[in-house]
């Protein structure tokens, strides 16, 4: 379900890993943020989208871990961004067929048939002199600053996760 965070903001939260999705309405539809994890959260977003007459005109991956460049068929074949040294790093480390049987490898095996992973990694790099994404609405400067403390929380959630999940011993 989305939520409004923010005047011209709203979030599709995970209930998988307390992720969020960021979702930003232009006028040619929303800037779609990191869009999840799990296929049937991807799915129920771009559900939430077309109830609300709103399509995906853009993608952006904030950062290139797997879990960040994942994307559904169901939010349709929007031009997908990352900055140029996520979109480098993507290359260097999906360069062939093989590389998603590597990335789901990396996936907790209790939640990895529920990654669509076929359209991982699909972006294009912004040119580098770009400080803002090319977007017609609300717009944000990205770097180290930008959404502060949304990562860090990420960070504590999974150590938190990962201690939960240590086998005894």
């Amino acid at each position: 379900m989305l939520r409004q965070v923010a005047d011209g903001v709203l979030i599709h939260a995970s209930e998988f890993c307390q992720s969020n999705a960021i979702v930003v309405p232009g006028r040619a539809g929303v800037l779609l943020i990191d869009p999840g994890v799990l296929g049937d959260e991807m799915a129920c977003l771009a559900n939430d989208l077309r109830e609300l007459g709103q399509p995906v005109a853009a993608g952006f991956s904030t950062h290139p871990h797997w879990d960040h460049l994942l994307w559904h068929a169901r939010l349709g074949a929007a031009p997908r961004y990352g900055t140029a040294r996520c979109a480098a790093t993507v290359r260097d480390r999906l360069p062939d067929a093989g590389a998603k049987a590597r990335v789901a490898q990396l996936i907790p095996p209790d939640i990895v048939e529920q990654v669509p992973l076929d359209l991982l990694g699909l972006i294009t790099g912004l040119p580098a002199e770009i400080a803002q994404i090319p977007w017609v609405g609300p717009s944000a400067t990205f770097g180290q600053d930008w959404l502060p403390g949304v990562h860090e929380g990420q960070l504590q959630r999974l150590a938190r996760r990962s201690e939960r999940d240590r086998p005894p011993g």
